[in-house]
């Protein structure tokens, strides 16, 4: 609201009105709130009567509240009767913007992506914005994923100019997947500055993605899928801090072994990100000899489990040994660790050929009873099963603790197959065997630290002579343990990317755009993970997903917009991010200006 001044050009006189201005289909529209009479009535009253008026408007403007009157009886009206193929016919609805992209928008600019794209896309002859297309994919990756041609139909959502078409979004796939290793080292100098990153343990571990399609490629093959789904699939290796935060992905043919993806993800971390002294942490099908003899080629530590069952005859008998545990006071719990010699199979790069050569390695035994309850209870189920509907033909599942004796032997005739008879009977000695190790696993490493007495040391950690990796702090087989069960945290990210960014099934098909789909998924991933850091991995992720999915205002006039389900977590991430997000009504001029400070970056 403002003040207006008319001067009459027969009398001269200065006639003052209230007026306000609104933006109605992209042009100005003035109206008169309130006619308040000529200036020189009031010159006896105020003794600078503009400024008064001025001052007024100013207070009316901030104190304006929005009455609506609403009829049960209202209908839409409509410009033009509906007629097949004129673009006339069909009326677009209000406006609807999805608030939830302004905590997105902030840690973009924040990480300076706009930055990276649009220095880029200054070498290329495309009309559209690359940046934009960007934004769009990301942002719509969390707020509403699916394919990129329903993402881009539903880009105005968005505030900010979305002047680019579907094609526009399928050719900037290429150029988002020539520039992703140039992003990813971007974006983790950009995270180690803004937000800190704590490099010393990295967690490292494999899923794969399946594509709603017959034929294979030399990408997309069929390989073991995590989900037991036939299709083919790509298999993406995954490294995180131990924050939760991603630090890099890489693509592989969906019938690579899990061991095999770890020496390129590495090669990128020593290469790219130029790091070093790290310990890896990952399951016991990546770490084979070879990716163990790079790691201390690279002067690093590992942590790994290893299975206790298929351990030879001496490392069975040092688990079962009791000597040297040490145990809880209730007795739930009990471990113990050594340092031993272990042999390990390095293949030669040549001639494919294996050879033996023998490591120290630390081995921590751990017991729990909890986990011997619950081996227990699912052998039991898996027995009883096999009791029940097993068969003699095969060893899966329960069936393998059943042997198969033949009870119906004639005297020097050889029976055919189909007709000897067998009884199964429960294989008492194996069923012994298999439960003397429940409840036990042992996690295998490199790792130590101070000795009692021993000094500090300048860095942070050290790689010594004997190949074991110490750091500069006491490092129990607690400590060891600990850092292990952190591998959890990277699993839940892989079920974050597959059912809330629904990562998969994947419908782009070119070696680019399969790389440019699985970069914005992985940016959306980092962008999830950001917002549980800044907000002190106080609220749920689940449910701060889906709040600012569901946080959008609709246009309830031609410059007032409404907001519909806020929430009090909307409120927290708005307080964390210094965003008005709980506002009953805002003005289009209100949601650009919010807009407009998600881009400012100290």
């Amino acid at each position: 609201m403002h003040l207006n001044q008319l001067k009459e050009s027969k009398t001269g006189r200065i006639f003052l009105s209230y007026q306000e201005t609104h933006r109605v289909k992209g042009k100005n529209k003035t109206t008169t709130v309130k006619r308040l009479g000529y200036l020189d009535e009031f010159t006896d009253q105020f003794d600078d009567p503009i400024a008064h008026f001025r001052e007024e408007a100013k207070q009316l403007s901030i104190e304006k509240k929005v009455d609506i009157t609403a009829s049960l009886d209202e209908h839409y009206t409509f410009d033009a009767q509906y007629i097949k193929g004129e673009d006339a016919s069909y009326r677009k609805g209000g406006l609807v913007y999805n608030l939830g992209m302004l905590p997105l928008s902030q840690i973009y600019h924040e990480l300076e992506i706009d930055y990276f794209m649009n220095n880029r896309r200054r070498y290329t002859k495309a009309k559209f914005n690359h940046n934009t297309i960007f934004q769009m994919l990301v942002f719509g990756r969390i707020l509403f994923p699916d394919s990129k041609l329903s993402t881009w139909h539903n880009r105005h959502k968005l505030l900010g100019t979305m002047n680019f078409s579907d094609d526009d979004v399928y050719r900037s796939l290429e150029f988002f997947s020539k520039h992703k290793t140039a992003l990813i080292k971007h974006l983790h100098d950009r995270v180690t500055r803004n937000y800190g990153r704590d490099t010393t343990l990295m967690f490292y571990d494999v899923t794969n993605y399946y594509w709603e399609i017959d034929q294979e490629d030399d990408q997309r093959k069929r390989g073991v899928s995590k989900e037991h789904r036939p299709e083919p699939i790509v298999q993406m290796g995954l490294l995180m801090d131990s924050n939760n935060l991603p630090i890099t992905y890489n693509l592989f043919p969906g019938n690579t072994n899990d061991a095999l993806t770890l020496s390129p993800t590495m090669g990128d971390v020593s290469e790219e990100l130029e790091k070093e002294g790290i310990v890896y942490i990952a399951d016991k099908g990546m770490m084979s000899g070879d990716n163990r003899a790079e790691i201390l080629i690279n002067r690093g530590g590992y942590i790994f489990s290893s299975s206790v069952r298929k351990a030879d005859k001496q490392t069975k008998a040092y688990v079962t040994d009791e000597n040297g545990f040490i145990v809880n006071t209730d007795g739930t719990y009990k471990y113990k660790s050594r340092i031993v010699p272990v042999t390990i199979q390095l293949t030669n790069q040549v001639t494919g050929k294996k050879k033996s050569s023998i490591i120290n390695e630390r081995q921590i035994v751990f017991w729990s009873r909890k986990y011997q309850e619950r081996t227990r209870h699912e052998r039991a189920k898996a027995i009883d099963k096999a009791a029940n509907y097993g068969s003699c033909e095969n060893n899966h599942g329960g069936n393998r603790f059943f042997k198969k004796i033949v009870i119906n032997k004639v005297d020097g005739e050889v029976l055919k197959d189909e007709e000897k008879a067998y009884v199964r009977v429960l294989d008492e000695d194996l069923l012994s065997k298999e439960s003397e190790l429940d409840g036990y696993y042992m996690i295998c490493t490199n790792v130590i630290g101070l000795e009692d007495g021993q000094k500090s040391f300048s860095k942070q950690s050290r790689f010594l002579s004997d190949n074991m990796f110490q750091l500069n702090r006491t490092v129990t087989d607690h400590d060891i343990i600990d850092m292990y069960r952190g591998l959890w945290r990277i699993e839940e990210s892989f079920r974050i990317t597959k059912s809330w960014l629904k990562a998969r099934p994947v419908f782009v098909h070119t070696e680019a755009s399969i790389e440019a789909h699985f970069l914005t998924c992985f940016l959306g991933l980092l962008f999830l993970r950001i917002l549980e850091l800044k907000t002190n991995h106080s609220i749920e992720l689940n449910r701060m997903i889906e709040d600012l999915r569901n946080l959008q205002v609709v246009e309830e006039s031609p410059d007032i917009f409404l907001l519909i389900q806020p929430t009090n977590i909307v409120k927290k991430i708005g307080e964390y991010f210094d965003l008005d997000l709980i506002k009953k009504r805002y003005t289009i001029q209100e949601l650009k200006k919010m807009a407009a400070q998600t881009k400012k970056t100290s």
